[in-house]
């Protein structure tokens, strides 16, 4: 089974139905739910999407969303070793060094992501979720 790293981004266009990012978004989401390929996060991706959600449905709504990701994706710990090692990446956001180390450390096939110019693909592929589709052929 293939072994997916979705960024936070991903999750969002999901759970806030974006208009232009939702369908093929759903889509990934749904091949993990159904465990056609195997979805991890972050686990600040967690934090982050609280974080945004927080400001647009009651505190409540945002944790069920959250209980939601936990039920189908796994989650990679945020530990001292990817802290490190994404804290010396020559990158502009921590954050998303913080998720390309998250990746590497459980082996991912591929980051998936809306924003490819964010993560090096020195370390696996990253693609967008239009590209997802190839990845499965």
């Amino acid at each position: 089974m293939r072994k997916i790293f979705i960024d936070t981004n991903i999750l969002l266009d999901v759970i806030l139905r974006r208009a232009d990012f939702y369908q093929q978004a759903a889509t990934i989401w749904a091949d993990c739910e159904s465990r056609k390929v195997q979805g991890y996060v972050s686990a600040i991706s967690l934090n982050n999407m609280h974080d945004i959600m927080r400001k647009m449905v009651t505190p409540d709504v945002a944790l069920e969303y959250i209980r939601l990701v936990l039920n189908v994706f796994s989650i990679v710990p945020l530990d001292e070793s990817i802290l490190r090692l994404a804290v010396d990446l020559p990158q502009k956001d921590f954050e998303d060094a913080i998720q390309t180390f998250s990746a590497v450390q459980i082996k991912a096939d591929c980051i998936v992501t809306r924003d490819k110019s964010h993560f090096s693909g020195n370390y696996m592929p990253v693609i967008t979720p239009a590209e997802y589709a190839d990845l499965l052929r």
